[in-house]
């Protein structure tokens, strides 16, 4: 038997927040939505993967996680949850990642922001795929940042041998023509400018949902991982929940936490006698939570910003200190748009009467959906990769 090649497989390696597998789901999810006929498959080392899919009809492989950890604002590999170490893990990917060209045969890959992968994985597989006549593109976020797996000289070098077509997933609307600009310097290819990726914009047109106004829940709080001062901004906003009380309704707290760990039971303790309060591990219910809170507090993520914007929360975004400042480029450049919708405030310098007051203040706020921002990055990402599809079989 002959297996038909797959027609497109999308490869986003897992980091310490969601984006990176959040816009790859998104786009998932609108090729299978608009072009249903199409070979699909999603490829992450992403652990909540089909949490984020959802009941959409996206089918997906899960890699060995990476793992990593914050020391003084700047990121690092660790042993990931197999044990194997971070350099391991990166060869145990590159093997398994050349074996899927090999044997699927994908017409196209998109990779999500780095063109070698986090640690190279993506070396071996773009070698095999000179034999298979697959088609590389790349897709990079609205604000690249200072990643050096983008920026560096051999992500140029791959790039070039390898890539046939640079997708940007922002709104130059919203942030200008810089980070265009550092792409074309960059990659000497003009990225097409795709708009913002939400995935839960794609999950509502599957679900054909439309956006309310709000009812149920006073607010959604998603910490999905614990930094250097994480712990210590969860006392102070036990602290403040207690105090803002049940009036407004209840709090969905969606924790990244590993369930009974020490972390877990010391961060339940806190919460323990705050009956509008309940705690619960990363899952598809948050977006329903979301959807029917009046306000919500999250870190300023590309995936939480995206689910926000869509559907216009009053929202307190938290910024930790990480020496790479593209979350508060990105913020300070939203904000011009959004207006008061996002409240910004440091993760590291917070205390319960601040968060308190930022609270009351975005619970009694109305939602308003900013339509001048361009969220349909994943529709657009889709139609330009079956245009691509559709010129090879000219």
């Amino acid at each position: 038997m002959i297996l038909r090649r797959l027609d497109i497989l999308i490869y986003a390696h897992d980091g310490r927040g969601l984006g990176h597998a959040s816009r790859s789901i998104g786009i998932g999810l609108a090729l299978r939505r608009i072009y249903p006929d199409l070979k699909v498959l999603f490829v992450s080392g992403c652990r909540i993967s089909q949490e984020l899919i959802g009941s959409a009809p996206l089918d997906w492989l899960k890699l060995p996680s990476y793992e990593t950890e914050v020391i003084n604002g700047k990121s690092r590999g660790i042993d990931g949850k197999s044990n194997f170490t971070d350099r391991e893990l990166g060869g145990i990917r590159s093997d398994t990642l050349r074996h899927m060209i090999e044997r699927y045969q994908p017409r196209i890959v998109l990779a999500d922001h780095s063109p070698q992968g986090k640690h190279k994985e993506l070396k071996a597989a773009l070698k095999a795929s000179t034999k298979t006549g697959t088609q590389w593109v790349l897709g990079v976020r609205g604000v690249i940042g200072a990643v050096s797996q983008v920026r560096s000289g051999l992500a140029c070098q791959l790039f070039e041998q390898y890539y046939t077509a640079l997708l940007w997933y922002g709104d130059s609307s919203v942030l200008g023509n810089e980070n265009i600009e550092q792409l074309q310097t960059r990659f000497g290819m003009n990225p097409v400018e795709c708009g913002y990726v939400s995935r839960l914009t794609e999950i509502h047109r599957h679900q054909r949902k439309t956006v309310s106004h709000g009812a149920g829940l006073a607010g959604t709080v998603s910490i999905p991982w614990l930094g250097e001062s994480t712990f210590k901004l969860i006392v102070e906003l036990a602290e403040a929940l207690r105090r803002l009380g049940p009036s407004h309704g209840k709090w969905q707290i969606f924790m990244g936490v590993e369930e009974g760990s020490q972390n877990d039971i010391k961060i339940r303790s806190l919460f323990q006698n705050i009956d509008h309060c309940s705690i619960e591990m990363p899952s598809s219910r948050y977006n329903e939570a979301l959807f029917n809170s009046k306000c919500a507090l999250v870190y300023g993520g590309y995936n939480s910003l995206m689910d926000i914007l869509h559907l216009g929360t009053p929202c307190v975004v938290l910024i930790r200190g990480m020496q790479d400042k593209e979350q508060e480029i990105h913020l300070e450049q939203l904000r011009m748009k959004t207006g008061n919708q996002l409240l910004v405030l440091r993760e590291n310098d917070l205390t319960h009467k601040t968060l308190l007051r930022a609270l009351e203040n975005q619970v009694t706020r109305p939602r308003v959906i900013e339509k001048s921002i361009n969220l349909n990055g994943a529709k657009n990402a889709a139609d330009h990769l079956f245009e691509l599809l559709s010129n090879q079989d000219l």
